[in-house]
């Protein structure tokens, strides 16, 4: 990163030109992170209204998008600290091959009406979740550990076995199932099923192919590209691009179908804002331009203005009925729908969606889930919790599902604008990994700061102890430049260098942290 060399005395960097976390991103950061480390099996406040882990606040949702977050943190917020982030992150994607979170697919393979109207018999069920269909799985796992490559410059996930599946309920079966995977031979599932459905993407429930779900293994093939020097991203994202413009993705209101039956060729569609929200977060990342131009017309009619900047979606039959106004020439003066049961997670993927494309309008919404979602501050940790009210007494929205609650509105306060687009086209190289880092902290500690400066090679860490108490912190810094002495600097102030010891290649620093502090590690 670049910033000036006026500042502090004795700091060398003006610290206003680096990016800090404020205490709310820090509280998202800290929710995530106690839902990651709480023990196997334990989903506490993850806990959706469908038992099933079907629906869209499954685990796996969840989960995946805690990632992406930690993903866009660490790029954007806190580059030279990966032991920030990559703790939590790696406890996502052990958790995410827990049979909690992926055994629904056994039953769900064999099918059923809702999703396949002309099925006449089950199909014959298979336990294995990611070797065909069920990309609503699949395609996140891929993006998750392509994502850590790419930001750790780690390939753990591609070692034999590293992706296993482990099927052994006690009373069911004839006994043990794995299925072992890696990083690359999940990428070859889904990329030949891909070619097999012509680019048009990879079903999800049997039968069902959701234009939002191919979206995210589109992201796994750009990351595993980078590991293989290969570019499979390009033909993916332009055969994909060229197969639904041949078939036509949007509705005649102009919102991405929902998704496409393959046996009977057709659509199931939804006026509602969410999905096409969720589509934008993700497919701008390698779609931008025609982001830009056709989710600026969805939101179009899409957004209720409420008290005091507040801004929420209108339900799905009131945005209908905007949106054919606005056609028509007519200002879309509206009244809400307040018998319309919210169930699905639209107000997130807004946030979301709004986040990654810099839409201004991020702030009402934000703003709404303030003053009427009931944010809590738990560990540390800040999340709206569940509530299955969709209104107050007063027409206000009150509906939280465990996805928004837990995850999407952190998302989108730790997003920027192009978020995930940055990280698609701009990855970080092999000089980004040969700078000095934080790799190692233990000690109760947040991280509100961390980037390297090149040009006056300064490591810049702001740290704060937990829960306003002193803790004793060691760090451990890696990519220390060759041979040349330092100096280290507490808020400005020269510090012992009996502080610091050398653990082989790399440093460790060593000092009680009392509420916020920052350090400046610089090389002559």
């Amino acid at each position: 990163m670049t910033a000036t060399l006026t500042g502090p005395p004795g700091m060398g960097v003006d610290l206003s030109s680096v990016p800090r976390l404020d205490d709310i991103q820090i509280g998202h950061l800290r929710h995530f992170e106690n839902l990651a480390f709480l023990p196997d099996g334990d989903w506490s406040r993850m806990g959706g209204a469908d038992p099933g882990q079907e629906w869209l606040d499954a685990y796996r949702y969840q989960l995946a998008q805690m990632a992406y977050a930690l993903a866009l943190t660490h790029y954007h917020h806190l580059p030279a600290a990966p032991a920030a982030v990559r703790p939590a992150y790696e406890r996502l994607v052990a958790k995410m091959l827990r049979r909690d979170v992926w055994g629904y697919w056994r039953e769900t393979s064999r099918s059923g009406r809702v999703v396949d109207p002309d099925l006449e018999a089950l199909r014959e069920a298979w336990t294995d979740p990611v070797v065909k269909e069920n990309i609503m799985y699949s395609g996140h796992l891929y993006a998750m550990v392509g994502l850590h490559a790419m930001l750790f410059d780690d390939d753990r996930y591609d070692e034999p076995g590293a992706l296993t599946f482990d099927w052994n309920p006690i009373f069911q079966g004839l006994g043990p199932e794995r299925y072992e995977y890696r990083r690359s031979t999940l990428g070859e599932a889904i990329y030949w099923q891909m070619v097999e459905n012509g680019w048009l993407g990879v079903a999800c429930e049997p039968n069902c192919v959701f234009i939002v779900c191919n979206q995210f293994p589109m992201l796994g093939f750009r990351f595993q590209d980078l590991r293989d020097g290969t570019d499979r991203a390009t033909e993916a994202t332009t055969s994909y691009r060229a197969a639904w413009d041949r078939k036509g993705m949007y509705d005649a209101q102009g919102l991405q179908h929902k998704f496409w039956r393959i046996r009977q060729d057709d659509y199931v569609d939804s006026p509602d804002i969410g999905n096409p929200s969720w589509t934008a977060s993700v497919m701008n990342a390698w779609n931008r331009d025609v982001v830009r131009e056709v989710y600026a017309g969805q939101l179009r009619g899409a957004l209720r203005s409420g008290p005091d900047g507040t801004i929420t979606p209108y339900s799905p039959s009131v945005a209908m009925q905007a949106r054919k106004a606005l056609a028509a020439g007519d200002a879309a003066q509206l009244t809400e729908d307040l018998s319309h049961r919210w169930k699905q997670p639209t107000f997130g993927y807004l946030a979301a969606g709004l986040s990654e494309v810099g839409d201004e309008r991020l702030t009402g919404v934000l703003a709404h889930a303030d003053r009427f979602m009931l944010p809590t501050w738990e560990r540390g940790g800040l999340y709206y919790p569940r509530h299955d009210t969709s209104f107050d007494g007063s027409g206000n929205m009150t509906y939280v599902d465990p996805l928004t609650g837990n995850v999407l509105l952190g998302y989108a306060r730790l997003n920027v604008p192009d978020g995930l687009w940055s990280l698609y086209n701009r990855p970080w190289d092999a000089e980004h990994f040969a700078e000095p880092r934080l790799v190692g902290m233990r000690g109760s500690l947040d991280v509100l700061r961390a980037c390297y400066h090149r040009d006056s090679r300064t490591l810049i860490l702001t740290l704060r102890g937990r829960d306003d108490t002193a803790s004793d912190a060691a760090l451990d810094i890696a990519g220390l430049p060759p041979g040349r002495p330092f100096t280290l600097r507490q808020d400005g102030r020269e510090t012992d260098t009996a502080a610091v010891a050398r653990i082989g290649a790399d440093l460790r620093v060593t000092l009680p942290v009392h509420q916020e502090t920052t350090l400046a590690l610089r090389w002559e």
